[in-house]
């Protein structure tokens, strides 16, 4: 018999018995690498992944680390510093796996990964002496324009654009904000179209390639909630976790509001008695199709993480992820392999995958990318 959502200050537990939870949770991933970027306690909250599998994290002195998803481990692979104010966005490229960009309060900065943390390019400001901090990034789809978005300065928050082979910016938008904006994302197959999320509540949708900003904005999603991460799930969809854990669907065809799942929500579905500790990492597209959403909670040991799948309106379970360690804070997926990853508060990166799948297949497929790489690699 399930209990009921509580909202006092009993503590958070399961709402369900554990055989239930196994029953009920029952697509399984098993733990296929775990590492600790650091001896001392860390939190991880900026993460990329590449179509190769080198995950990208963000440490808190502001430098990065690589790994290398190989069989059943994570192996380092570099370790970058270079940034001296706080880190906020990390995105390998499409085109070029070796290619990493950085983001944070002193700019946007390109690295290369196989020459040991090399930074190959910095990205100007119009005004160099007076650099934008700058809480996000993202590049197209084709590898080649750069987008990055800003705090808000003198009641403007600006969104820059670079072409990825020069320094100098393209140009900008600056009147679709009017608070930070938290997320600037590409469409992951139509480089000229942009979704960019902002605290003020508001994601735009852009078609770059139109000469104006106000000729450029295709419509304004009004979320009415501080927008945390934005995720393109298909052609025409979008997802949205807000600051406030509150899960949104949107079409960005019609701009239409599909879903809407707030935080007592998503509790009671991933069977946890106390809405205020739920937590929604993010959602993404799976190998079967279906949309997962990623949410745990912060209760008792902070462990409880679990996943969901859009069923029409409904939420149902999906995966019980009971070797986690951490409360998670970022997640990638890789559709073709159906691998997860994510990190956290404790400084810990996780790999899943399903445990049906040929444990060959995944170091086939990453040597098969990684020679596919090399033969298509061109000096940068």
């Amino acid at each position: 018999m399930e209990s009921d959502i509580v909202e006092n200050s009993e503590i958070d537990k399961d709402t369900v018995s554990p055989e239930d939870l196994e029953t009920l949770f029952s697509k399984k991933y098993k733990l296929l690498a775990e590492t600790a970027v650091t001896l001392k306690k860390t939190y991880i909250n900026k993460l990329s992944v590449s179509k190769s599998l080198n995950i990208a994290v963000q440490l808190l002195d502001n430098s990065i680390e690589v790994y290398r998803l190989d069989k059943s481990s994570l192996s380092k692979v570099c370790r970058l510093s270079g940034h001296t104010k706080t880190l906020t966005e990390l995105v390998f490229s499409n085109k070029e796996e070796h290619l990493l960009y950085s983001a944070g309060h002193d700019g946007v900065k390109l690295w290369d990964i196989r020459t040991s943390g090399l930074c190959v390019q910095e990205y100007k400001d119009e005004q160099p002496s007076h650099p934008r901090s700058y809480e996000c990034m993202d590049v197209s789809c084709s590898g080649r324009v750069i987008c990055a978005g800003t705090e808000t300065v003198q009641n403007d928050a600006y969104m820059v654009f670079w072409d990825q082979r020069k320094p100098e910016p393209l140009g900008g938008y600056w009147n679709s904000h009017t608070e930070d904006i938290t997320q600037v994302k590409f469409h992951k197959d139509k480089s000229e179209t942009l979704a960019s999320g902002s605290i003020d509540g508001i994601i735009n949708i852009y078609n770059i390639e139109e000469p104006t900003e106000d000729e450029a904005l295709i419509f304004s999603l009004n979320v009415d909630h501080a927008v945390e991460k934005i995720t393109w799930l298909n052609e025409n969809q979008l997802s949205c976790a807000t600051q406030s854990n509150v899960l949104q669907i949107w079409d960005t065809s019609s701009a239409d509001k599909l879903q809407h799942y707030d935080r007592e929500k998503i509790s009671r579905s991933i069977k946890r008695s106390r809405a205020d500790d739920c937590y929604v990492v993010d959602a993404f597209t799976a190998a079967d199709g279906r949309v997962v959403v990623l949410a745990g909670s912060a209760g008792g040991e902070g462990h409880a993480l679990r996943s969901l799948a859009l069923a029409g309106k409904k939420l149902q379970p999906a995966t019980l992820f009971a070797e986690n360690k951490q409360l998670v804070r970022c997640c990638a997926y890789d559709k073709q392999r159906d691998v997860l990853v994510t990190t956290g508060e404790s400084g810990l990166v996780h790999a899943w995958g399903a445990p049906g799948a040929d444990e060959e297949a995944l170091p086939k497929l990453l040597g098969r990318s990684a020679r596919l790489h090399e033969q298509r690699h061109r000096p940068y």
